[in-house]
């Protein structure tokens, strides 16, 4: 695959990044904690970057750092209507303020973070953590090169609503089964955890296929994803479970879209 110098249009880019509070200098996330950057095709809307980022990185050469704002409403406004007590019987024992949790909402598991606890109700804030805040993404090109192939093929199973779709930061809730396209082994499941996965989509949160797929599904859909390897775990695989370029299958049902 040819190494390019700068990042354009249509190119694959891999980044490093830490997302800073401009008010106090947080750092709220960052791509060299988990020690792998971040990995997009430039203009390409699918792949579920924050468009400020899909900017700010054009032009750029690698090993260039910048700083770019992503302003404050890139993960949604403030709504302090979604700031709300909750009995405490309805919660987990043992809760702490700054902790986040999941309750059971009207139409599904939704997701909070602890604002006080007291003896007979908690104040939760049902806002994304970043939504309303003045934001700033330090960004360092690792790499820019020819994009691979990229297509997820979605075979529906069971039809959704078809009018229900995500969008870039909804929060999901799914159940989904991982296996090897090679050899039908699963190397994981939410069933057998007895627990749905609850992520936000379009960040950068699961691999760029579920990005990609689970975009193109409708509210209560169950699906089979085909990911090819460059929109998975690409030529470093995951563990012991998943080898390196490694097509992956994934049976999935959107569940629930906040």
């Amino acid at each position: 695959m040819a190494h390019l110098d700068v990042v354009a249009e249509g190119l694959l880019v891999k980044a490093h990044f830490q997302t800073v509070r401009n008010d106090n200098g947080e750092i709220l996330d960052s791509s060299r904690d988990r020690a792998a950057p971040l990995s997009f095709i430039c203009g390409v809307e699918e792949a579920g970057v924050l468009p400020a980022l899909d900017k700010g990185v054009r032009g750029m050469a690698v090993g260039e750092e910048r700083s770019i704002p992503l302003g404050q409403d890139s993960f949604g406004v403030r709504d302090e209507e979604k700031v709300t007590d909750i009995s405490i019987e309805r919660l987990p024992k043992g809760l702490e303020p700054g902790q986040m949790v999941t309750v059971q909402g009207p139409r599904g598991p939704m997701r909070a973070t602890v604002m006080e606890v007291g003896k007979k109700a908690a104040i939760l804030d049902f806002n994304h953590p970043m939504a309303g805040a003045d934001l700033t993404m330090k960004v360092k090109i690792v790499s820019v090169e020819a994009a691979p192939p990229m297509e997820v093929v979605k075979e529906t199973v069971t039809p959704g609503d078809g009018a229900t779709f995500p969008k870039v930061r909804d929060e999901l809730t799914m159940h989904y089964t991982g296996t090897l396209a090679a050899t039908g082994a699963k190397f994981d499941s939410s069933y057998d955890r007895g627990k749905p996965l609850v992520f936000n989509i379009g960040l950068g949160k699961v691999i760029r296929g579920w990005d990609v797929g689970v975009m193109k599904m409708s509210l209560g859909e169950r699906a089979t994803l085909r990911i090819p390897a460059a929109m998975a775990y690409g030529p470093r695989g995951a563990g012991d479970a998943i080898p390196p370029n490694a097509d992956l299958v994934f049976d999935v049902t959107l569940l629930k879209i906040n």
